[in-house]
């Protein structure tokens, strides 16, 4: 019923998409990326011929139908994460997920294009979805502590030039310490804590960070599913202020990695100061108190001692 719209019925020689999509799981499940490897492991596999419900002597669909469907018939629709939606309802009425606890984690996945076959390009950054939260806030904050406003900041576009695939335009360039230059997609992947169901997919071009599409995936879980999550697990790259208001405001509980940052030499580490929220001030270990000064247009506290 949910790809009856993108065949006609009444034209061409009769289609078969649960077939289709049957064939494009078993490619899944045991790692076939090939389409082509794919036909040839149907032609042969006794087991996959009766999931798809193929007997001894019935012909495999070609490999370039799987392809050219993907590619083409449903290339600007939604249909694949309608029926991705359907699997995680049928989990649910199953008791199969909870809900409650979600682990996130993204990973990257390489590109069939040459990392040396590129053009240069200017593009804009785009801005964050957070930032007109965050001058609220900022406001707010300078106003509760008695401080004028900030200037209106004269808006100038951000650019930066990024390297575009020539082979694959839609992949991104990653560039990390200790990860290998190449060009990607990253996947990122939410699963729910009793059976480890996946409830969220997403993929993104290489060189998006892992954060930047986290709250928005993580909320329309809530709405499309009616998930009351009360607790996420994520990972040291999920470590962004964004993040953490975000899940704040939600009213979930977030376990998060942490690097462990070294301090410079001779100064204490913020770890070791206190704070005390009745008289919104910082003590340091030698019993020094850092009284308020400003709210940065970054958003950050700035405390300091009396000489």
């Amino acid at each position: 019923e949910k790809v009856r719209p993108f065949y006609s019925e009444n034209n061409g020689r009769p289609s078969d998409p649960i077939q289709l999509f049957k064939m494009m799981f078993i490619g899944y499940f045991y790692g076939i990326r090939s389409e082509r490897q794919l036909e040839r492991e149907i032609q042969t596999n006794v087991a996959y011929r009766w999931f798809l419900g193929l007997k001894l002597n019935d012909p495999v669909p070609h490999h370039s139908t799987i392809s050219w469907n993907r590619r083409t018939r449903f290339k600007d629709t939604n249909i694949f994460q309608e029926i991705f939606d359907e699997i995680v309802f049928k989990a649910i009425n199953h008791k199969m997920v909870g809900g409650r606890v979600l682990f996130s984690d993204s990973t990257h996945l390489k590109a069939n294009a040459n990392k040396h076959k590129f053009s240069r390009v200017e593009v804009e950054v785009e801005t964050r979805e957070y930032v007109v939260d965050l001058n609220k806030a900022i406001e707010e904050d300078r106003r509760d502590h008695g401080k004028k406003p900030l200037k209106e900041k004269e808006e100038v576009t951000e650019k930066k030039e990024i390297r575009l695939s020539t082979t694959d335009p839609e992949c991104g360039f990653m560039s990390r310490e200790n990860k290998q230059e190449m060009f990607c997609y990253l996947d990122h992947r939410t699963t729910d804590m009793k059976f480890n169901i996946i409830t969220d997919a997403y993929v993104t071009p290489g060189n998006v960070h892992d954060s930047v599409p986290y709250l928005s995936r993580l909320d329309r879980q809530v709405e499309r599913f009616g998930f009351k999550v009360e607790a996420v697990a994520l990972d040291s790259g999920y470590l962004t202020n964004p993040i953490c208001k975000g899940l704040n405001d939600r009213n979930i509980f977030g376990v998060i990695a942490h690097r462990r940052y070294q301090s410079t030499k001779g100064l204490f580490p913020k770890w070791k100061f206190t704070y005390d929220k009745e008289r919104d001030l910082y003590v340091c270990p030698n019993g020094q108190e850092l009284q308020y000064r400003t709210t940065t247009r970054e958003g950050y506290r700035e405390y300091k001692s009396d000489p």
